[in-house]
């Protein structure tokens, strides 16, 4: 029985990240549609970025 609990939670939270990764997916998706603008810093990491109207 235990089993199957631990089967069960694992499918549901295989299924949770898949749906985060789609989720993640389409913003990229519309971040590269729309343009964004970004800075970065003297290490060459992100600040921050914005849409560009």
């Amino acid at each position: 029985m235990k089993k199957v609990i631990i089967l069960i939670v694992l499918a549901m939270a295989t299924i949770r990240c898949t749906e985060l990764a789609e989720l993640n997916d389409e913003e990229e998706r519309i971040r590269n549609e729309r343009g964004a603008e970004c800075r970065y810093n003297k290490r060459g990491g992100v600040e921050n970025c914005r849409y560009m109207d």
